[in-house]
């Protein structure tokens, strides 16, 4: 039987399987912060990025757009998202829900090339 009761599920159970796909991005944070990096991984609700410096430690629940910027330089739609986890040089950033479909879309078209 499924147990759809947030309270009783795993905080660490992943809702989506993430992807080995390295791409830049850059997330414009609502206080004015800009952020560039790496992907470490990706899923259809978020990414993992790597960035030259640690982050600071306010930023953790912060909302801002992300966008992916291609290898030639072109930025993608900005999907909104928030910082949900901090670590070292990491970032975790969770993609809204409502622009969840969107943005795994726009993945998907990366993998499979267009």
């Amino acid at each position: 039987m499924n147990d759809n009761n947030p309270e009783n599920q795993d905080p660490n159970q992943r809702v989506c399987n993430r992807i080995n796909l390295t791409r830049t991005l850059l997330v414009e944070l609502d206080t004015g912060d800009v952020l560039e990096g790496r992907t470490v991984d990706i899923s259809p609700r978020g990414a993992l990025m790597k960035t030259e410096i640690s982050p600071d430690a306010e930023l953790l629940g912060v909302a801002g757009t992300l966008f992916i910027i291609s290898d030639e330089g072109h930025f993608s739609i900005g999907y909104p998202c928030k910082v949900v986890r901090l670590k070292g040089r990491s970032i975790a950033l969770e993609v809204d829900k409502k622009a969840a479909a969107a943005f795994g879309n726009y993945m998907t078209k990366e993998l499979l090339g267009r």
